[in-house]
């Protein structure tokens, strides 16, 4: 392992028509590495590199992890990437597997601005109206009197009492204000970043999308390594080599649980949930 692996020759020249996983085969094999070398230098389970280097798609995680372990592969055997890269791509689209992709799906970012409108405009248009109503009721009031009345007094009585009966609707526009700057105080509460922590013991790749769908991190990762990443929460965590992983997050330690058989694993960070537990 301490021999520098790109400047050894292949003994054999690869026919053009081999594919990707037994160029990786051969290639390792000629290079003296076992199993167990290429499972600690790139951070994958036995069963992902034998289906990696049988070209066995079915029993591979998403196009995306595939293309990272081949890449890191490479570099681990100090093969050019490029060109094995197309080879690989190639001969998904052949099986249909390029459609499975993108493997990662995001909802669209909350219009907060829209929440807003939708939730707090109707109710100031009607309180608005309220007050032109009132308004138009007491300039009337006090031009047209009742025909039975002798006195001249206007409809509504005095302009003391019209200005008391106006004090509920000032009182509910007041009211109205105070819960409006409330909900501007939430939306600018939910614009704070926040960051996660991640501890990598296990060398493993990491993937790391904010709430609107945006790339934060995507490289491999070796064992030792904390990182820190900030943006817009929740967070999207997509690991290789889940059991390699811890992940932090307001002070608490995220649990990851569904890890598939071949280690991998997706993570929601940030939800409101984790913050309450």
């Amino acid at each position: 392992m301490s021999k520098n692996l790109s400047e050894e020759p292949l003994q054999q020249p690869v026919p053009e028509n081999t594919s990707p996983g037994e160029v990786l085969r051969r290639t390792r094999r000629e290079r003296g590495l076992s199993i167990e070398d290429v499972i600690g230098g790139i951070g994958i389970t036995r069963a992902t590199l034998n289906a990696l280097e049988n070209d066995d798609f079915d029993r591979l995680p998403s196009p995306l992890f595939v293309k990272g372990y081949v890449k890191s592969y490479c570099a681990l055997l100090g093969l050019p990437d490029q060109e094995l890269l197309l080879n690989l791509e190639q001969s998904m689209s052949e099986q249909g597997i390029h459609q499975r992709e993108p493997a990662i799906k995001f909802p669209p970012a909350p219009n907060r601005i829209g929440r807003f409108l939708k939730n707090v405009l109707p109710m100031v248009v009607v309180t608005i109206l309220i007050l032109i109503a009132l308004l138009l009721v007491i300039q009337v009031a006090d031009k047209v009197k009742l025909p039975f009345l002798d006195s001249g007094k206007p409809l509504l009585g005095s302009a003391k009492s019209t200005v008391l009966s106006m004090k509920p609707a000032m009182a509910s526009m007041m009211d109205q204000e105070v819960k409006i700057k409330g909900s501007s105080d939430a939306i600018d509460k939910q614009d704070n970043p926040q960051t996660m922590t991640i501890n990598v013991t296990q060398q493993s790749w990491i993937e790391v999308f904010d709430a609107a769908g945006d790339l934060l991190l995507a490289d491999l990762q070796p064992s030792g390594t904390r990182l820190e990443v900030t943006g817009d929460a929740p967070f999207k965590v997509n690991l290789g080599y889940a059991q390699g992983v811890e992940i932090h997050y307001g002070d608490k330690v995220v649990p990851v649980s569904n890890i598939a058989a071949d280690n991998t694993a997706f993570v929601n960070v940030g939800l409101e949930s984790d913050l309450e537990n």
